[in-house]
C-alpha cells in the first residue's frame, strides 16, 4: 500500500495536466490518490486559462475518438479487400495497424466483411456442384452487395449509439458548440 506522503512526492513531480486528469478520472484512481491530486493542484494555484486550456485539450481527444470511431469507415476498396481476401493472414497485418491507430470501426469492419466473404466463399463453393462456376463466382462476388448494405444500416448506427451512451448526447453535443464559438 503507497502512504500519503509517497503519493505526494510522486505528485509533486507530475505535470499539471496529468493531475488534472486524475481528478477528471477519479473512479479510476484511490481515493485518497484523488485527494493527494486535489491538494496538489491546490498548492499550485492554477489558473482558469490552464483548465480552459485542459478542458478544451479533452474535447480534441473525444472528437479525435468519435471521428475515428464513426467517420473514419473503411474505404470501398478496404471493405472489398477483406471481403475478397479473408485469410487471416493476408489481413492480420492490417487490423493490426487499426487497432494501433485506435480505429475500433475499422477493426470491427474489417472482422465483419472476413466473415461474410469467407461465410459466401463457402456457401459458393458448396453450391457449386449443382451451378455453373460462373455463377457461383457471381454469387460470391455479388454476395458483397447484402454485406456492404447491412454494414452501413446496422454496424455503423450500432457504433454512433454506442458512442451516445458513452458520451452523452448531450456532452458530444456541447462539445461541437464549444468548438464552433
Amino acid at each position: 500500500m503507497v502512504s500519503k506522503e509517497e503519493l505526494q512526492g510522486t505528485f509533486a513531480a507530475l505535470p499539471t495536466e496529468k493531475l488534472m486528469e486524475i481528478i477528471d478520472n477519479k473512479f479510476g484512481y484511490t481515493e485518497l490518490a484523488v485527494s493527494v491530486a486535489f491538494e496538489e493542484l491546490a498548492s499550485r494555484k492554477i489558473s482558469e486559462e490552464e483548465i480552459k486550456n485542459y478542458k478544451t485539450k479533452q474535447i480534441e481527444k473525444l472528437n479525435n475518438y468519435i471521428r475515428r470511431n464513426i467517420s473514419d469507415s473503411l474505404t470501398l476498396s478496404q471493405k472489398n479487400l477483406f471481403y475478397f481476401i479473408w485469410f487471416p493472414l493476408l489481413t492480420f497485418p492490417f487490423k493490426q495497424t487499426f487497432k494501433q491507430e485506435g480505429c475500433m470501426l475499422k477493426v470491427r469492419q474489417a472482422s465483419y466483411y472476413s466473415w461474410l466473404g469467407f461465410i459466401f466463399f463457402v456457401l459458393t463453393a458448396f453450391l457449386s456442384y449443382r451451378l455453373s462456376n460462373l455463377f457461383a463466382a457471381a454469387l460470391w462476388i455479388g454476395g458483397f452487395i447484402p454485406a456492404y448494405l447491412l454494414d452501413e444500416v446496422f454496424n455503423k448506427q450500432k457504433q454512433i449509439k454506442k458512442l451516445q451512451r458513452m458520451f452523452g448526447e448531450n456532452d458530444t453535443e456541447e462539445s461541437g458548440q464549444e468548438q464552433d464559438a
